[in-house]
């Protein structure tokens, strides 16, 4: 599956090139992992990249390894939350949650932060603001699917 999921991501970007017009770094949506073995067989959205990097004909500026941004510890998912303020506050927990280890790379960097759900935005807020505070000068998304909030 996740190979498909590359192959969209990159047929999208491919079609649509005035989306990565002076983007510097395409990132997954950090997860929480002990390991870099770890990650390929548990981290869907950094799998997808890893695939994307192994599959692109045009030389996107996919960044993996090292990671711009990394998560620290394990955080409640935004799809186990019921209300706004369940949502707030995990969005505040990954926020803090949240680390990039080398700030001078993500300086004044255009970064788009791939996710395979978007539902609310919250995750993919608090990552922004971490990246922002790190010295990024902006930050996008792009999500696989949109999903209905409940």
């Amino acid at each position: 599956m996740g190979g498909i999921f590359a192959r969209i991501i990159l047929g999208h970007l491919y079609t649509n090139p005035e989306l990565v017009d002076g983007v510097d770094a395409i990132i997954p949506m950090p997860a929480y992992l002990k390991s870099h073995q770890a990650r390929k067989g548990n981290d869907h959205t950094g799998y997808v990249i890893e695939r994307a990097i192994l599959e692109d004909d045009e030389n996107l500026p996919f960044v993996l390894d090292p990671p711009l941004i990394e998560k620290t510890r394990a955080t409640l998912g935004m799809r186990d939350t019921g209300s706004l303020m369940e949502r707030q506050l995990a969005a505040e927990a990954l926020y803090a949650a949240l680390h990039v280890p080398d700030p001078a790379r993500v300086q004044g960097q255009r970064v788009m932060v791939y996710d395979d759900v978007f539902t609310a935005g919250s995750s993919l807020n608090a990552v922004a603001r971490r990246l922002k505070a790190s010295g990024a000068a902006k930050v996008y998304g792009l999500t696989l699917a949109r999903a209905q909030w409940r």
